[in-house]
């Protein structure tokens, strides 16, 4: 059997883009309004609060990950991405400027990994992939070049995985499915051949 948790339970929006757990035991999701915590009997929405820069920056989300030190990343669409520390429910807001070249490539990210090494690899619309650098806080750029073909495949980046031998896959909107390679930072492709 299935419990249905829906908006009549607290739920803030019936559309869920996806979700996580934190090593407390809660249960998060990011929705097409707002960040849901769940406790296993209630939930606890998180939103923006206009004028306060320590809210999300945006309602729309489109992906969600916990990193080691048990922050959240919550990926918006239009507004950024967000690091939500639950223990004091606020958030830092990362967002493109195109003045800034280390800044986030793109205002819309759709996916979030945190690697093995912590690095966090987050993947945009139509910015690329990019890695926050924590050493400057700023971001470093994989974006696809039509002149080298070990760049990345597409800006679109729809999801991300690390195997157990360290590489990162990469799966695009209309680009297939890449492999970089930590080492040389190279993508392999792999496309549908009809």
């Amino acid at each position: 059997d299935f419990d249905r948790l829906s908006i009549e339970e607290g739920l803030s929006q019936s559309i869920v883009e996806q979700m996580t757990q934190d090593r407390t035991g809660f249960m998060w999701f990011a929705t097409e309004d707002g960040l849901n915590r769940f406790d296993g009997y209630t939930f606890t929405v998180y939103k923006t609060v206009p004028g306060d820069p320590s809210s999300l920056s945006h309602n729309e989300l489109k992906s969600i990950c916990t990193d080691r030190s048990g922050a959240l990343w919550v990926g918006t669409f239009g507004g950024g991405l967000n690091r939500f520390d639950p223990a004091t429910e606020t958030a830092t807001r990362f967002d493109h400027d195109p003045d800034d070249p280390s800044s986030l490539a793109a205002s819309t990210v759709r996916s979030l990994l945190e690697d093995r090494e912590g690095n966090l690899w987050v993947g945009t619309h139509g910015g690329g992939l990019d890695r926050l650098d924590p050493a400057t806080g700023g971001f470093l750029h994989h974006r696809h070049d039509p002149s080298d073909p070990a760049s990345l495949g597409n800006d679109d980046v729809r999801a991300l995985f690390q195997d157990r031998t360290g590489a990162l896959w990469v799966g695009t909107n209309g680009g297939g499915l890449d492999r970089l390679d930590p080492g040389t930072g190279r993508f392999t492709h792999f496309r549908h051949d009809p």
